[in-house]
């Protein structure tokens, strides 16, 4: 490198330093700080509107007077340069389609959003307990199953077995929630594949709408879920998401996860079906050639799936 190079090089540094300090020039260099520990839902919500408060929020994007100030992994402590009472507004992150590189908020949790007065060079303290949005505020739960009284998932023709209610040690528990569903395949079985008993056609002439899964799961084995939709005479069955296995312990499961699918993309494209169902798979040829390459189930183990709290929830855009 030439000294010439040199000394246009240490004239640029300079010149950024004095147009960070002409920036920061008569305004506020100490931050105030807020720091999330975490974000829930609140526990007291009816369930039987809103179903189980099971959430998987691990993000918070945060908005100060109306301004985004960033997304931030929880637990997280971040600088704010304001002082004195300000309005903060925070919507609770999530993994869309269980992808930690897709972190959208979540549309239908209602942020938290109150004043706050920063003070420079201090910490406030923030847990913010989230709310479904309304009915009245144009959210639609249009399908729930928890498994408590029934089971609208049923099997296809083609499939080795159906889905099960289990209790006890088996289920995951709540104050309300005392069943799961359960697929058990053994090592001479193959495949298994459920879908809502009954088709969804609100999107029908509604082009233009959020709409995800949500769903707490267990399993052993990889499986998919898609989306069947009827549309021109014609039954498309569209797989989305591939689900990995969150035990490798096979006598039950001891860790149950949560998944936002997002199925909205795929409705809005076809918005004028006759109707639309959810389902899952265990059969992975044909979603797995498609998607991801081909694939061989585990045939030597028994493989098992549960399933519970499952929301299907839209909202008009």
């Amino acid at each position: 490198m030439t000294r010439k190079s040199i000394l246009f090089i240490m004239l640029g540094i300079v010149l950024i330093g004095l147009a960070s300090c002409a920036k920061f020039e008569g305004q506020q260099k100490v931050p105030s700080y807020i720091h999330i520990d975490s974000i829930s839902l609140d526990p007291n919500m009816d369930y039987s509107l809103y179903g189980a408060p099971t959430h998987k929020i691990t993000d918070a994007w945060v908005y100060v007077d109306d301004q985004n100030v960033g997304c931030f992994e929880l637990p997280a402590t971040f600088p704010i340069l304001k002082k004195g009472e300000h309005k903060v507004t925070i919507y609770g992150g999530i993994y869309r389609n269980g992808i930690s590189a897709a972190r959208p908020w979540y549309p239908f949790y209602r942020p938290m959003s109150q004043r706050m007065n920063l003070v420079e060079d201090s910490i406030i303290n923030v847990n913010p307990v989230l709310r479904y949005y309304t009915q009245d505020e144009g959210t639609v739960f249009a399908w729930m199953e928890d498994f408590e009284n029934a089971n609208s998932l049923l099997p296809d023709a083609a499939s080795d077995t159906g889905i099960i209610r289990v209790s006890g040690n088996e289920a995951w528990h709540s104050n309300n929630s005392f069943f799961s569903g359960k697929v058990e395949l053994p090592p001479d079985s193959l495949d298994f594949t459920v879908a809502m008993a009954d088709g969804v056609d609100f999107y029908r002439n509604m082009n233009g709408v959020y709409c995800m899964l949500e769903m707490d799961y267990c399993c052993n084995d990889t499986f998919f879920v898609g989306v069947k939709y009827f549309k021109d005479y014609h039954l498309t069955t569209w797989p989305l998401v591939k689900v990995t296995p969150t035990d490798k312990q096979h006598d039950k499961p001891q860790r149950w996860n949560k998944i936002y699918i997002n199925i909205g993309p795929t409705m809005n494209e076809n918005y004028t079906a006759d109707y639309f169902k959810v389902y899952f798979t265990s059969d992975l040829t044909t979603a797995i050639d498609t998607l991801y390459g081909h694939y061989y189930h585990p045939i030597n183990e028994r493989r098992y799936y549960y399933f519970d709290n499952l929301k299907l929830i839209y909202r008009k855009l």
